[in-house]
């Protein structure tokens, strides 16, 4: 067999295997090796689809947004005719109080004043002023003793508030003392008697003990191994009331199980921030994810807290195939948010680079890292904000 007839062999070969394939949305012819199902969609309509998609969620959300500013628009208005209403009633009543005084004082008749009208004061003359002793009552033994006496009274009442012990005037304690003075004045009183009795007036340890820190709302973010070095950028800002929870390898299932263990010490209200369902779309069909997502919103309801659902990423090292089923589920993830009151944050259009992704073609390098992590801590500020 010559050369020339083994290249004609290959050639056949290679026209077996290849076929042009017209796309099923918008009819362009593409050469494919295999033979393609039979709804065959080119990836430029996918990404319109989904783009599309997109758009209708932000259109319901503008809606919901218009209608809620509609609502407090229409309260703000009653609130201002309430207020309006109530500050005319005042200045009539006050108007009629001046009218009123200003015709008693004038007899009826009006006085008409300017800018320039001053009234000067009247230097009173050497001889009109008078000279008062404030100080006459106390040179009468009478009147001296009796503010003694209620001096005393007065004292008496403020030493009986604190328990320092019977006989022992050892520190005054006025209204208008802070706690920390009192605090200080009662350690060095302890100091110079050399015992350890508790000198503190009723209510002040109570005040310093009772007084409680308010707490910053709890951020938490659960999801599988694709959330590994992410915590810095996530944590940064406040790295006291956020928290990371990697688990490797977990499925939905596995985050519902653990998911009230971990936020057992979440406090109240915590904002919860889910990314999990790469492992399921491997080995699991679209039935039985979506039954497993529907188990974690009852799970997620019972809590009572605000969630946010993170979009399933691509995984390039899959083939097409997973691509397209994780673009379904994520579409359908959408839609069920929407519907159960969820949160969804989607991130397929960011992470379309093969060079944001790990040799095995499933996990991220550093640099998709930084970028999940980046985002993740913009979708906490928005919603903390």
């Amino acid at each position: 067999m010559t050369d020339s007839e083994v290249a004609v062999g290959v050639t056949h070969v290679a026209d077996d295997t290849m076929k042009m394939t017209g796309c099923g949305s918008c009819g362009m012819y593409m050469i494919l090796e295999g033979a393609p199902g039979k709804s065959f969609v080119c990836m430029k309509c996918r990404l319109i689809e989904l783009m599309e998609e997109k758009i209708r969620g932000l259109e319901m959300q503008v809606e919901s947004l218009v209608e809620f500013r509609k609502g407090f628009e229409q309260i703000m208005e009653q609130r201002h005719e309430v207020s309006e209403g109530k500050s005319s009633d005042l200045q009539m009543e006050a108007g009629l109080g001046n009218s009123e005084g200003r015709l008693g004082e004038e007899s009826g008749q009006w006085k008409h004043v300017t800018k320039r009208t001053r009234q000067r004061k009247r230097r009173a003359s050497e001889g009109e002023i008078e000279l008062q002793n404030r100080f006459a009552e106390l040179e009468n033994e009478e009147g001296a003793q009796q503010v003694v006496t209620e001096g005393d009274r007065a004292r008496k009442k403020r030493r009986a508030v604190s328990p320092i012990g019977k006989g022992e005037e050892l520190m005054e304690i006025t209204p208008n003392m802070s706690p920390r003075r009192i605090q200080d004045g009662l350690k060095r009183i302890t100091r110079e008697n050399g015992n350890g009795k508790n000198l503190q007036p009723e209510g002040t340890g109570d005040r310093l003990e009772n007084s409680t820190v308010t707490r910053k709302r709890q951020v938490y973010v659960i999801g599988d191994s694709l959330l590994r070095r992410i915590d810095r950028p996530v944590t940064r800002a406040d790295p006291e009331n956020r928290r990371v929870c990697c688990l490797p390898g977990a499925k939905i299932r596995d985050v519902d199980l653990r998911l009230k263990r971990i936020l057992k010490g979440a406090g109240k209200n915590p904002l919860i921030i889910l990314h999990v369902g790469t492992n399921d779309t491997a080995r699991f069909s679209l039935e039985s994810i979506k039954g497993d997502y529907a188990r974690l919103g009852r799970t997620l309801k019972e809590i009572e807290a605000p969630v946010i659902f993170s979009g399933i990423l691509p995984v390039p090292g899959e083939g097409q195939q997973r691509c397209d089923k994780i673009m379904t589920i994520n579409r359908w993830l959408r839609q069920w948010c929407y519907k159960e009151g969820f949160g969804m944050y989607g991130h397929w259009e960011a992470f379309m680079d093969r060079g944001q992704f790990s040799r095995d073609g499933l996990h991220l390098s550093r640099e998709g890292n930084r970028l999940l992590g980046w985002r993740l801590a913009q979708l906490i500020k928005r919603a903390l904000n």
